[in-house]
C-alpha cells in the first residue's frame, strides 16, 4: 500500500473550488464538535457490493432516534482532501491506515469538520434546510461558480415542508438539471447522455436535503455512528484509524450474486452512478458501445484488479465487483449479517431481520424503527423496483458472467442453490 507522503498532490482546480465555497457556508451550518472522530464511541460500517440494497437498510435504521447516521455518502468528503483514486496511490478504492497518519494538518482538520458537520439523524424543523440544500448544490455541481450564499438565499425564498417540491424548486432557480437526482417521479425530457460534469465529488443521481439534527457530543458517547458507503469495504483499516477510540462493527450485507449482477448492469446502463473519470475510454462490451458518452466513466465501486475488466463484457466487470467487495469484507471479517433478500420478501421477513440487527446494535426495536420495518419504505436511488427474481429477465447474460471464484463466494456467503437467488 502506498503511503500518503508518497502520493501525488490533492486534487486543485474544481475541487479546490469547492473547498473555498464551503469554508463560506461553514459558519452558517454551526459549530463543528471539537476532535470529532475522537469523540465516536461506537461505529458501524454496512459492508456491502454497490446495488447490494445498503441504501434500503440505512434507511430502515434511520427511523431509529437510537442511532446516528450521515447526511449521504462518505466519498464527498473523502475526495475533498484527495482520498480519492488515482490521489490515494493506491489504484483503487482502498484506504488503509497511513492514508489518515499522512493527511497534512489542514487537510485533516478540513475532514474531521466536515463529518462532524455532517452526523446525525432525520429531524423535524426546517431551521437548516436551506443551508444544508446550499451545502448540497456546491458539493453536486463542482464545476460550476455557484455562489453559496446566493444559493443559500435563493433556497430561504423557496422553502417548503413538502421536500420534493422544495428540491424541484431550488433545483430549477439554480440553474442545473433535475435528471440528475432522486426524485419521486419521472421528471420531463430525455434521460441524459453522459455525466453532469467533468469533475464529481458525489454520484449521480443525487441525493436530496433533508431536516436534520446535528449530533452532539452526548451523542457521539451514546449513539452508534452507521455509515454504509460501499466502497467502505475497502477502507476498514482507514476508518479504524479515523475513529482510534470506536468499537468497530462491521455489518455485512449480503444479496445473491445473479440480483447483484443484474443489478449493477441496470445501474451501468443508467444514465447516473458515475464515479471515476478515466484517462482511457474504457472498452467494456455492452456499456461503452451503447452508453459511448459515458465511456470514460468507470461507474460504483473501484476494485483492487478493475484494471483487468477495462474491455470485459460489463456482466463479468459487475460479478468482479460483487465478488471483490464481499472478499474484503471477509477478509476483515464481520460482526453480523444480514440478507437483503429477508429485505424484500414482505413484512414478515424483513421485520424479523431488521429486529435481529437492532438487537444486534443494542438499539430498541419499537416504535418508528419497528412502525418503518413492518410497513417499508419506498425505493431510493433504484433503477428499478426491487422485487424477488428481477435478475431473471437477463438470465443468460448474468450466469455467464459467474465464474468458479464468483460460486465460490457465493456458496461461502450461504448463496449456493440457485433456487434461492430471488
Amino acid at each position: 500500500m502506498i503511503r500518503t507522503k508518497d502520493r501525488g498532490p490533492a486534487p486543485d482546480g474544481p475541487v479546490a473550488g469547492v473547498v473555498r465555497r464551503l469554508e463560506v457556508l461553514r459558519p452558517l451550518r454551526g459549530t463543528p464538535v471539537p476532535r470529532f472522530c475522537t469523540k465516536v464511541r461506537d461505529l458501524v460500517v454496512v459492508a456491502s457490493s454497490s446495488r447490494g440494497g445498503s441504501s434500503m437498510l440505512s434507511e430502515l435504521l434511520r427511523s431509529s432516534p437510537h442511532l446516528l447516521h450521515l447526511r449521504g455518502e462518505l466519498n464527498p468528503l473523502l475526495r475533498l482532501v484527495g482520498l480519492d483514486h488515482p490521489h490515494s496511490g493506491t489504484g483503487s478504492d482502498a484506504l488503509d491506515a497511513a492514508h489518515w497518519h499522512g493527511l497534512p494538518p489542514w487537510s485533516r482538520a478540513l475532514f474531521e469538520a466536515e463529518l462532524s458537520l455532517d452526523a446525525g439523524s432525520p429531524g423535524t424543523g426546517v431551521e437548516n434546510l436551506a443551508v444544508d440544500a446550499a451545502w448540497r448544490l456546491v458539493v453536486q455541481w463542482p464545476g460550476l461558480d455557484l455562489d453559496p450564499v446566493d444559493l443559500v438565499r435563493t433556497a430561504e425564498a423557496v422553502l417548503d415542508r413538502d421536500l420534493p417540491r422544495f428540491a424541484r424548486a431550488l433545483i430549477r432557480r439554480a440553474g442545473v438539471n433535475p435528471l440528475y437526482y432522486d426524485l419521486p417521479g419521472r421528471s420531463p425530457g430525455p434521460r441524459p447522455a453522459g455525466p453532469p460534469g467533468d469533475v464529481l465529488l458525489e454520484e449521480p443521481p443525487f441525493v436530496l436535503p433533508r431536516p436534520w439534527r446535528p449530533a452532539s457530543e452526548h451523542d457521539l458517547a451514546t449513539k452508534p455512528l452507521v455509515v454504509k458507503t460501499p466502497g467502505n469495504a475497502y477502507r476498514l483499516g482507514f476508518l479504524r484509524a479515523v475513529f482510534p477510540n470506536a468499537r468497530l462493527r462491521v455489518l455485512h450485507l449480503t444479496r445473491n450474486p445473479a440480483a447483484s449482477v443484474n443489478g449493477l448492469v441496470d445501474g451501468w446502463l443508467h444514465h447516473g452512478f458515475h464515479a471515476y473519470r478515466m484517462d482511457e475510454p474504457l472498452r467494456i462490451a455492452g456499456y461503452a458501445d451503447v452508453r459511448p458518452a459515458d465511456r470514460h466513466w468507470w461507474k460504483f465501486d473501484l476494485p483492487p484488479c478493475w484494471s483487468a475488466y477495462t474491455a470485459a463484457a460489463l456482466p463479468r466487470v459487475c460479478a468482479h465487483q460483487w465478488w471483490s467487495s464481499h472478499r474484503a469484507v471477509l477478509a476483515h471479517g464481520a460482526d453480523h449479517t444480514v440478507r437483503f433478500e429477508d429485505l424484500i420478501s414482505g413484512p414478515h421477513r424483513r421485520a424479523d431481520a431488521v429486529e435481529r440487527v437492532a438487537h444486534w446494535l443494542g438499539v430498541p426495536y419499537d416504535g418508528p424503527l419497528k412502525r418503518t420495518a413492518t410497513a417499508g419504505i419506498p425505493a431510493t436511488v433504484s433503477t428499478a423496483a426491487p422485487r424477488p427474481g428481477r435478475w431473471r429477465a437477463r438470465e443468460a447474460e448474468v450466469r455467464s458472467a459467474l465464474s468458479a471464484d464468483v460460486l465460490a463466494m457465493a456458496e461461502r456467503l450461504g448463496y449456493a442453490r440457485d433456487d434461492h437467488w430471488i
